[in-house]
């Protein structure tokens, strides 16, 4: 990835976006101090790099699927072995490989309890390399967001505009 491609307009862009991802292209382009279109060509490049994208996300409980964070030992395998093996499988949101206690941390949905259960006894656990797993199933939703402080500017926070704009930035 062309990390030296994204400049801090760009993390700008994506803070607005983090904020709120059905802002207008012409909200952020008058925070960023840039022109509309240069906004809106900054954010398909951004996707196309594969740097953001913008999704609505369920409260799966609410919906009534059953979610559960699976903690996983890898044994007798790789840990990108076991990990591809379960980023292939439908149910599977997340894989991440841990240092610590375990290797991986794994988030699933499914439809059911049945189907968790189905899906935990006949398919994760017959994945080789699996050597321990502990299972923490997710009762109620407390907090899930993706807000975090910000790239370089505090939320709220005027920036300077770009020195191409030729314009004040207002909030």
């Amino acid at each position: 990835m062309e990390l030296e491609a994204i400049d801090v307009i760009d993390r700008k862009i994506i803070d607005q976006l983090r904020l709120d991802g059905r802002r207008s292209f012409g909200q952020i382009a008058r925070y960023v101090g840039l022109s509309e279109g240069s906004v809106r060509q900054r954010y398909h490049r951004l996707l196309s790099l594969g740097v953001v994208q913008v999704v609505g996300m369920p409260n799966s409980p609410r919906l009534g699927y059953v979610e559960a964070r699976l903690s996983i030992r890898v044994r007798g395998a790789t840990v990108e072995t076991v990990a591809r093996a379960l980023a292939s499988l439908a149910e599977v949101r997340f894989v991440g490989a841990c240092i610590g206690s375990f290797d991986l941390s794994v988030d699933v949905r499914c439809d059911d309890q049945t189907q968790m259960n189905a899906f935990l006894t006949d398919t994760v656990r017959t994945i080789t390399g699996i050597d321990v797993l502990e299972t923490a199933t997710v009762l109620e939703v407390i907090k899930d967001e993706y807000l975090w402080s910000g790239f370089r500017e505090p939320i709220g926070r005027p920036t300077r505009p770009h020195p191409a704009a030729g314009a004040i930035a207002r909030p």
